[in-house]
């Protein structure tokens, strides 16, 4: 299994840390066990929560090794979508290989989720879709300055986690 495979899922080192184990939760917030409960994500489930739209991040092997950057985002269907400026260390990385990743944790609570999508970060060149998706994705970029290069992240595999009581 991939490291970022395991980071989705919770195995080893980095999911640990993304979502809470069931030693790691505070005592007195269990489920029936007495343990948090951790469920497999269909991939409609997935895309349920990746559908508002926000802030995730892209990851992709750059020269000196794995990159991970945070970018706001919106669905088109079941594509991912975001925008970049031509001269960023993201723009460099395009048609290749990416992981795409969005939680959401409440630590007090000891929830959260976690969503992974892994596929091809594709440059979006024809002048029609980019225009479709300027009218219809509203990818708002925080970032200031112009962020015209469409991005797409067309899923190989989608795979998630949740935890609750």
């Amino acid at each position: 299994m991939a490291a970022t495979d395991r980071a989705a899922t919770g195995d080893g080192p980095q999911g640990s840390a993304a979502l809470p184990s069931a030693a790691s939760g505070p005592p007195g917030r269990a489920g029936p066990a007495g343990h948090p409960v951790l469920q497999t994500l269909t991939p409609a489930e997935c895309y349920d929560l990746l559908s508002p739209g926000g802030v995730g991040r892209v990851a992709f092997t750059g020269a000196d090794g794995p990159v991970v950057l945070p970018v706001n985002y919106a669905m088109a269907g079941q594509t991912v979508i975001f925008r970049t400026a031509p001269d960023t260390l993201l723009a460099g990385y395009l048609d290749g290989p990416a992981g795409f990743e969005v939680d959401r944790l409440d630590e007090a609570l000891c929830h959260g989720w976690s969503v992974l999508v892994t596929g091809r970060a594709v440059r979006v060149t024809s002048e029609a879709e980019v225009r479709h998706l300027e009218q219809h994705a509203g990818v708002r970029p925080w970032a200031g300055g112009a962020r015209d290069v469409y991005v797409r992240i067309t899923p190989r595999r989608i795979t998630g986690r949740r935890i609750r009581d």
